[in-house]
């Protein structure tokens, strides 16, 4: 599984997926395997951002940073489908989470927060669990 940073954000591809997509859109149409797709994603998705509420527990000072994680819906970019975690509310977290994620410089010092690259360890993580969940959902009748 690969994850490369698009816009700051990392995505997450199963590797093989294209040759099993076709194989199982051949058997049963596009427009049913993209709902079966869509649900696979929706329910890893899940797992990953409950993963990583988990993961955030430790470093958590008001909660604000867990209670604003959210998971958007499938959507299709580039032509893959795909789901989004990100973060939304009141507090805004969503302006300061890469700060977190990847420290930051402030008068020529490098400050690395405690939830410093939190989020790419728990992809890293939880890869296996990931792969197993989208397989499990699109092996289901």
């Amino acid at each position: 599984m690969s994850k490369p940073k698009i816009n700051g954000i990392y995505d997450v591809k199963l590797k093989g997926e294209k040759e099993l997509m076709k194989k199982m859109e051949a058997k049963f149409g596009q427009k049913a395997m993209q709902v079966k797709n869509d649900k696979a994603l929706i329910e890893a998705s899940d797992f990953l951002k409950q993963e990583l509420k988990y993961q955030f527990e430790d470093f958590r000072d008001t909660g604000a940073t867990i209670q604003e994680m959210k998971r958007g819906n499938p959507e299709t970019v580039a032509g893959q489908r795909r789901i989004m975690i990100h973060w939304e509310g009141p507090k805004e977290r969503k302006n300061i989470i890469h700060l977190n994620e990847h420290g930051y410089t402030r008068n020529g010092k490098k400050y690395t927060p405690q939830g410093y690259g939190v989020i790419a360890k728990t992809l890293d993580a939880s890869q296996t669990k990931y792969r197993g969940i989208i397989r499990r959902e699109l092996n289901k009748k």
